[in-house]
């Protein structure tokens, strides 16, 4: 086994072992909590949309339910900040530098867990809203149209990939912040950050720029899905990879 995936299985190792991060797991509540409100008409929990929804259709919700309630975001934030810039202040970052000595690699094996760890959570939120759609949400025909998809799949699909692929960009982003910023002022910047992203999604010109335009335009059913998730997966890539370099170059020129 090479020492990128020894890191990143140390990594994994230790995301799970903490409790903060399985904070993170209470996104599988949104859509057992929904799916069971629907179910039992609370009314409290609605339903508004147009036509009964699907079991994709209904993952997809889920999606940009989770993403529109920012806790995540600021929950997976905390996650990272503590994986990187906790350890860099605590000086236990120096066990892994006397072992290995490649910064690199234990700066890319650090993202890479963390990388799979979104990409976990996300596939368990696309199957706990499969089960409790089935399992609960079908008891409502007025809501749940029993089927696992219809013609609008591929706009279903392409919004969990957008929001899949903003988590994948706050990691990369926070990663970069956790160099030289501590685990709580990465937090507090993150949110500073969203907010003007979000912001920046609705001005002409340079909405282009932030991720958030690419969710709101696959959200609103436009004609333009497709060619805005090809764009999304394009700045993902240039985004992580500007990202994961400006990092590397950091935090091999810090003294450690």
């Amino acid at each position: 086994m090479n020492t990128l995936a020894i890191i990143t299985k140390v990594e994994l190792k230790k995301l799970f072992q903490r409790k903060d991060s399985w904070l993170m797991f209470a996104i599988l509540l949104v859509p057992i909590l929904y799916s069971v409100g629907l179910a039992s008409n609370s009314d409290i929990i609605t339903y508004t949309g147009a036509g009964n929804i699907t079991a994709i259709g209904f993952a997809s919700a889920m999606f940009q339910m989770s993403q529109s309630m920012f806790i995540f975001n600021v929950i997976l934030s905390a996650i990272i900040g503590r994986s990187l810039a906790s350890e860099i202040e605590n000086k236990s970052i120096r066990l892994y530098i006397n072992r290995i000595g490649i910064r690199k690699l234990i700066y890319g094996g650090k993202e890479l867990a963390l990388l799979i760890f979104s990409v976990f959570i996300d596939i368990l939120l696309v199957l706990t809203s499969i089960v409790f759609y089935y399992a609960v949400l079908v008891h409502n025909p007025n809501v749940a149209s029993g089927i696992f998809y219809d013609s609008n799949v591929s706009m279903e699909v392409a919004q969990i990939i957008c929001n899949c692929m903003f988590w994948l960009i706050t990691i990369f982003l926070v990663m970069l912040m956790a160099t030289r910023l501590k685990t709580l002022v990465c937090v507090g910047v993150y949110m500073i950050l969203y907010i003007i992203m979000n912001l920046m999604s609705y001005i002409d010109g340079i909405k282009y720029l932030s991720p958030l335009h690419y969710i709101v335009v696959t959200s609103s059913n436009s004609s333009q899905i497709a060619l805005s998730t090809m764009l999304f997966l394009l700045y993902s890539i240039c985004a992580g990879i500007l990202f994961t370099h400006i990092g590397i170059r950091k935090i091999e020129k810090m003294d450690l």
